[in-house]
């Protein structure tokens, strides 16, 4: 309680005004740079270069705190910088880069690095990247990054994979908040709006440190954009048509900061998405979707520090694909012919090319969430505050009889996460805090699959950094303990599911109330060889405790067509992952290349369960649902990425980029080798890119791009064929093309050269190619009689088109 009067006694208590100021030049030319900007991100709070190259931030409070300097097309700068009374004066010299490994990151490891000084592996992703490229969904977006890959059922469901580990194996952030929607679930989306992100940071490897258990595959942060300078407001609209599908999205933002520090932002989003279609298939039908998403935040930002509340709604319609056809190989669908009757029949032309969602066979996924994040000047360091409340109502309807749905899972999560940077000193950086999460998930469906539950995460850690001109030593370590209590779960002769007791039930889980606990831990180095080699080196401990479903499950998952049987008496897994790299710079050529292995032990899968005479086991011979069981063993997952970036000094119109990923994993535990590899692994993949720039043309354009894209996929042929689990994935290629540029307005007054629009053109899969993706779950989905091919395939070409509008300025 003393610590939240503090927090807000905080804007009383003055400091010391200063001044920042200072020159930034290029290093070659010596000549001043206009439009750098310079932001310290403890603070939210910065500014840029005038045309003469000076800079001049007022209003900042006295101490040691981190800045950020960037310009397009040069090397960005982390500084340490002690203000003082009075002016504070810093003169930078910038040098032109080739890649864009000095990419600044900011995440709960530190208060500020880069991604070639950072021991543990980061990837980040960018606003402007996003808008030239073309995505169906948040984590389609990226999907393409070295080592990233996704787990889709049809294109508006998308879950990240981070080197072959997904679903609760990786933690997503949202502003620093845990996102949890059912994270354990294949069959929905994450349930924030993408028009809404401005950056994505990958943390490749153990992110347990950072918050607690599932983080063994790594952390997908999602960062909003910066509230806009004092004095100053902003809006944008985008709009968003993608053909395949139909897809329409539209996205308008208002923004503002008043003089004093108030800052408010609101932003309405909206999808709206048919079936999409490709050339074996035609139209999928049951791939149709909708969402509508509000977001705002309110806060302030002075001399001590920032304050802010955010608030969202996120709401989703979508259908389900379940493959089911007819002999001629058309969709059927489920239809109503009596009060209590229904059959399948095939679906019409008219259906396949609407947008209605079927309402025998869909998801409603609502998610609201209330979070206040602060962060003030507390002594000689900062100290960090962030509580959420999150509540996610997921509905899944099967059946036209009752509008009622058959399942309702109810899930309210409050988050905190508390953190204290103590001041730099002689190079170092230290930071203490704990961070915890609070369940409570309830059935109010007409059926149960898995019992309510409650859970109560709670951790403590310490991280530590050193940086000198040529090496970076960081490291840290955590304590976790989850406390689970989940319900009773009983059932009829006909195997329907209850959390408590009734006439002729019988007990199928008695129930749990089981503590696991942990300790986690990272150590890594970089060491700059010479100005252009930079080798780094990571190693990490990470853990994950067992889920609800794979502690209590004991019936038919409706949206994985299969029945589950979970174990009570799982551990908890835990991993040691050790990275190497090497990154190469040079004015022309950057090169990083990296490798890993993840050994997990206790690593928790789902095997077919056969009956005493080795068939398939089938709970309902009326029905072909086969059974699955939860088990446990150790495994490894090895691999590596790679990526060239050549932009030459003497042309820098000319971005030639490749990338190569690849995973290969062991089940240690497997008896044969048809089952020793683990499920839903992404198959190796080259991507090259050429993209030609141009900085204007005439008086009209600016920043024009080209580029082409060919993404090569293998075969992949160590797939988990034990059991019928998967089966093996032709290679395929997709080529893909783009184009954009901002047009401005022309003219003699002082608004000439401001953007009247932007405008960014993809077209995704250009051949029409038809394939289907490893990690693609329709790739299982019935089987098309009419032309023997199993599953349902991906999206295929699909053109984009991308418009948005600025409205107001800084």
């Amino acid at each position: 309680m003393r610590l939240l009067v503090l927090l807000f006694l905080l804007p009383m208590m003055a400091t010391a005004q200063t001044v920042f100021s200072g020159l930034v030049t290029d290093k070659a030319t010596r000549e001043p740079l206009t439009g750098v900007t310079l932001y310290f991100p403890d603070l939210r709070k910065g500014g840029a270069t005038d045309t003469t190259g000076q800079f001049r931030v007022t209003n900042v409070p006295t101490g040691t705190f981190k800045v950020q300097i960037r310009y397009l097309g040069y090397k960005p700068q982390t500084r340490t910088i002690k203000l003082t009374n009075g002016e504070t004066t810093l003169n930078v010299i910038l040098e032109p880069e080739a890649g864009l490994l000095q990419e600044v990151v900011v995440t709960g490891l530190t208060t500020g690095s880069t991604v070639k000084d950072s021991p543990v592996p980061i990837m980040t992703y960018n606003k402007i990247q996003w808008l030239q490229t073309s995505s169906t969904n948040l984590v389609d977006a990226v999907g393409k990054l070295p080592g990233m890959s996704q787990i889709t059922t049809g294109v508006g469901l998308s879950k990240p994979v981070i080197r072959g580990l997904g679903f609760n194996r990786v933690i997503t952030v949202h502003d620093g908040v845990r996102q949890e929607d059912n994270q354990w679930g294949e069959e929905h989306a994450l349930q924030v709006d993408e028009y809404s992100i401005d950056r994505y940071e990958i943390i490749k490897g153990s992110g347990s440190l950072l918050y607690g258990s599932d983080g063994l595959g790594g952390v997908m942060s999602l960062i909003s954009a910066r509230p806009p300078a004092a004095g100053a407001w902003r809006g944008q609209l985008l709009t968003n048509y993608q053909s395949n599908n139909g897809m329409f999205g539209l996205s308008g933002l208002l923004e503002g900061t008043t003089k004093k520090g108030l800052f408010a932002r609101i932003r309405i989003s909206q999808k709206n998405a048919g079936n999409y279609r490709n050339q074996y298939d035609g139209r999928v039908y049951g791939s149709a979707y909708r969402e509508y998403d509000v977001n705002g935040t309110i806060g302030i930002n002075r001399q001590w520090g920032y304050s802010q509340i955010y608030l969202s709604n996120f709401h989703q319609d979508i259908n389900i694909v379940t493959g089911e056809r007819d002999r001629s190989g058309r969709f059927l669908e489920l239809v109503r012919t009596g009060p209590d009757s229904e059959e399948l029949r095939p679906v019409s032309d008219e259906t396949l090319r609407g947008r209605a969602i079927d309402r025998a066979n869909y998801q409603n996924l609502n998610h609201a969430k209330l979070s206040w994040n602060t962060f003030a000047k507390l002594g000689g360091g900062s100290l960090s505050a962030i509580v959420s409340y999150s509540r996610n109502r997921r509905q899944e309807f099967a059946t036209t009889l009752t509008p009622e749905p058959a399942l309702y899972f109810y899930l309210q999560n409050v988050f905190y996460d508390l953190k204290y940077y103590f001041g730099g000193r002689n190079g170092w950086d230290f930071t203490l805090g704990g961070n915890g999460l609070w369940q409570y998930n309830q059935n109010k469906g007409l059926q149960v699959l898995y019992p309510g539950y409650r859970s109560w995460d709670n951790g403590l850690f310490m991280f530590a950094q050193k940086k000198t001109d040529r090496l970076t030593v960081n490291g840290g370590l955590r304590m976790d303990v989850r406390q689970m209590r989940i319900n009773q779960l009983y059932a009829d002769k006909a195997g329907a599911f209850a959390e408590t007791a009734f006439r002729d039930s019988e007990l199928r889980f008695a129930g749990l109330n089981k503590t696991y606990s942990n300790p986690t831990a990272s150590f890594g180095a970089t060491y700059a060889l010479s100005g252009r080699w930079t080798v780094k080196a990571n190693l990490g401990r990470g853990f994950r405790a067992p889920s609800t479903p794979e502690l209590s499950a004991n019936g038919e998952h409706t949206g994985t067509f299969r029945y589950e049987i979970g174990s009570p008496n799982l551990r908890s897994e835990t991993s040691w992952q050790g990275d190497l790299g090497l990154n190469y710079e040079s004015p022309n050529l950057s090169i990083t290349a990296s490798l890993f292995q993840n050994r997990i032990n206790n690593y928790t899968y789902s095997e077919k369960v056969f009956d005493r005479f080795g068939r398939d086991s089938i709970v309902d011979p009326s029905r072909p649902i086969l059974t699955y069981r939860y088990t446990q063993g150790n495994a490894v997952l090895f691999g590596g990425e790679a990526q060239v970036s050549y932009n030459p000094r003497l042309a820098r119109w000319f971005h030639l980029t490749g990338s190569y990923s690849l995973v290969r994993s062991r089940n240690l535990s497997a008896n044969t080798d048809s089952s020793r590899y683990l499920p839903f692994l992404p198959p190796p993949r080259i991507i090259t890119q050429l993209k030609l720039t141009k900085a204007e043309a005439g008086d009209r354009w600016r920043n024009l791009y080209a580029q082409v894209e060919v993404e090569s996929n293998a075969r992949q042929n160590q797939a988990l064929l034990a059991y019928g689990t998967e089966t093996q994935t032709p290679g395929y290629t997709l080529i893909n093309l783009g184009a954009g540029a901002d047009i401005v307005r022309r003219g003699d007054n002082e608004r000439s050269g401001k953007t009247l629009f932007s405008l960014y053109l993809t077209v995704q899969n250009l051949f029409d190619v038809a394939y289907q993706s490893h990690q693609n779950r329709l790739k299982y989905f019935g089987v098309n009689e009419a032309t023997g091919r199993a599953g349902v395939f991906n999206m295929g070409r699909n053109i984009s088109a991308k418009l948005v509008v600025p409205l107001g300025g800084d």
